[in-house]
């Protein structure tokens, strides 16, 4: 308990919280109520309101400790909660926040010289009673937490035991269930990714747990650990640029305010506390996501496919850039309790590409949600169009989508049919600049649609080639905010630099209705009216600027197919190619041939080295094995290699192999 009351009081500003406390005592009714709080569909307040004044009570820096009056406002809002009982329509309230917020408030009265009285406590504790759901990923844990508060402060037991067993029951791979998968990444609410939602939630419940019971009998056991430490590292940590999430980790959270703050560093210094082999690697995220340490600090370059989830994570020191995307066996990121209204194109193809972290940080309620960087989709006049119209579990529509991947570099592709849009996607991940290629657009729709490459925060000039006498189909280029992006075809390319409007309440209910206007740099491709087989081609190259993006070496990148069948892109200066078959057939280009009998993404490493390396996967995840034949400037004769390829939970991985003479 001693180890929860501090935890409690980590990182408090004395002085904001006093200024806040003295607004909340002023307007506190006599009956202990608050004239500003529906009690009738009670969310976070009033027990975050109670929960800060007993923080500040308890605190002997803080100017109103140990305060006669605040401890009667505390024993007096108390009472009042207790008295109304309220009940939220949304069942998380009811079964994890108050509870939870309750078990805190008590714990930090208990340190007090001035406690509850003794019949309000007991009282406050038997309604922190619930019946505990089990088998359900973060919500299990949150609900654990509670009563690991509620056996501190009776020292029982048997409810420490429950406590213990199901806040660390999570921590396990859950194929195909909700929870952590066999790629790393993270289940909630069926088979839908929620790597930095629910699973910062299982990640931080799980931190907290391991770090108050370490070095008892109820420390967390060493497989669990292992998967724990995994998590954290491999997959959850990677998501946080800075000390900012991506988006498109977020789920339905991306429309809540400051949802992309991570706030991680109280989190990160925990863990070394029970797991110090990784000490050095905790200490380098402390100070990343803390800004002690820029972005880039000991970032290794690591690139992530995630087979279960339909999301890629590419990261460099310089940059991240990620994808999301949902195919018939994951669902589409929800709409749910009135949030993320307008994130219909969300699982498209969104990319989040992160320099400082803070590129997209709160621009959301200005958003033109139409627009999502890294999406093709129709261009609509008001928000109707990208309203999502259902709640909770929408499963997405195609089968063709995922990726290959060594670890380090890679491809992902997606197959786009929705909302009467139709196209090939795909992303060709290298060192200093990643490949977006689009073909086979098509729709019927009465709308121009069009490919959006990025809309973030204006920040400083915008230099580019529009406004030149360049016909349509000449390389075209622009530099925003230490980003290039290259046009190498051109392309009807529409840039904005103009001041956006909106608010948090049209994509969130939740949140206010004050109207915000922002400047916001959008940039994308315009393919017109019921295009029948539109292409694009455009190379994101991050941490350049106008003069270094014209001496930009673009003779390294080889674009060799771009058609609904075929994408392919060769490296010269990474001597690596990277394909993707939408069907059976042939690649041949200078000396070079690749031909598969089924539909896969491909990746050939050391391309014109003795021994190259051949990765293979199948995005619809439906064959065990794909015939690759292969002539190579670098084999005296044609290969031909039977790719076995992973199955079961690891279905849609990566294969590799080895081509010797």
């Amino acid at each position: 308990m001693g180890r929860i009351n501090l935890d409690l009081q980590r990182g408090v500003n004395d002085a904001v919280l006093v200024k806040r406390i003295t607004k909340n005592m002023t307007s506190l009714n006599t009956d202990g109520s608050w004239p500003d709080i529906n009690y009738a569909d009670a969310q976070y307040d009033p027990l975050k309101r109670i929960k800060d004044m007993a923080t500040a009570f308890v605190r002997p820096s803080n100017k109103l400790y140990n305060n006669a009056e605040l401890h009667a406002a505390i024993v007096k809002s108390l009472q009042n909660w207790l008295d109304k009982n309220p009940k939220n329509k949304n069942w998380w309230y009811n079964d994890i926040f108050y509870p939870q917020a309750i078990g805190e408030t008590v714990i930090l009265m208990r340190s007090a010289k001035t406690g509850l009285p003794v019949e309000l406590e007991k009282t406050l504790i038997k309604r922190m009673i619930r019946r505990l759901k089990t088998g359900d990923g973060a919500n299990t844990s949150d609900e654990a937490l509670h009563y690991l508060y509620r056996a501190c402060l009776t020292q029982n037991k048997a409810t420490l035991d429950s406590a213990a067993k199901y806040l660390f029951e999570p921590i396990a791979i859950a194929d195909g269930k909700e929870g952590v998968q066999a790629d790393g990444s993270y289940y909630q609410h069926g088979k839908q990714q929620a790597i930095a939602s629910y699973g910062r939630v299982f990640a931080g419940n799980s931190v907290n747990a391991a770090f108050y019971l370490r070095d008892t009998k109820y420390a967390l056991p060493k497989d669990q650990l292992v998967i724990l430490v995994d998590y954290l590292k491999n997959t959850f940590l990677k998501t946080v640029r800075g000390s900012f999430y991506d988006f498109n980790v977020r789920g339905r959270g991306i429309s809540r305010k400051d949802s992309l703050s991570s706030g991680m560093g109280g989190m990160v210094s925990k863990i070394k506390l029970f797991d110090p082999e990784n000490a050095a690697y905790w200490d380098a995220s402390v100070k990343r996501t803390s800004g002690a340490e820029p972005p880039s600090y000991k970032i290794m370059p690591t690139h992530n496919q995630f087979w279960k989830s339909g999301y890629t994570l590419h990261l460099r020191p310089a940059y991240t850039f990620s994808v999301q995307t949902a195919s018939t066996r994951t669902l589409r990121t929800e709409r749910g309790n009135n949030e993320n209204i307008l994130g219909k194109f969300l699982p498209d193809g969104a990319t989040n590409i992160q320099r400082s972290g803070s590129e997209y940080a709160n621009l959301m309620p200005v958003w033109e949600w139409d627009k999502i960087p890294g999406t093709t989709s129709r261009d609509y006049p008001d928000d109707s169009g990208v309203t999502v119209l259902k709640e909770w579990g929408i499963p997405g529509t195609t089968k063709f989508v995922g990726g290959v991947s060594d670890g380090i570099y890679g491809v992902s592709c997606y197959d786009l049919n929705y909302d009467s849009v139709q196209a090939k996607k795909a992303w060709f991940f290298f060192d200093q600049e990643v490949v977006c290629l689009g073909a086979g657009i098509k729709s019927s729709a009465k709308e121009n649609i069009t490919t959006t490459i990025n809309q973030v925060w204006l920040r400083g000039d915008v230099a580019s080639s529009n406004g030149t006498e360049a016909d349509a189909k000449s390389e075209r280029w622009a530099v925003h905010d230490s980003i290039g992006y290259i046009f190498p075809q051109g392309g009807n390319l529409e840039i904005s630099s103009k001041a956006q409007t909106g608010n948090w309440y049209r994509i969130n209910h939740f949140q206010g209705k004050t109207e915000l206007k922002h400047n916001v740099f959008k940039i994308w491709l315009n393919h017109g009216i019921n295009p029948q087989n539109a292409s694009y081609q455009y190379v994101v190259v991050p941490g350049i600027d106008a003069a270094g993006l014209k001496k930009y070496n673009r003779s390294m990148i080889q674009i060799l197919k771009n058609t609904d069948e075929l994408q392919a892109v060769k490296h010269t200066g990474l001597d690596m190619l990277q394909a993707v078959f939408y069907k059976a057939g042939t690649l041949a280009t200078n000396g070079l041939s690749l031909q598969v009998d089924q539909p896969c993404t491909v990746y050939i490493k050391n391309l014109n080295g003795k021994s190259p390396t051949l990765y293979i996967a199948d995005p619809a995840q439906e064959n065990t094995s794909i015939k690759v034949l292969l002539k190579l400037p670098g084999l005296l004769k044609p290969k031909s290699i039977d790719c076995n390829l992973p199955v079961g939970a690891f279905a849609g991985a990566t294969a590799n192999f080895k081509i010797k003479e």
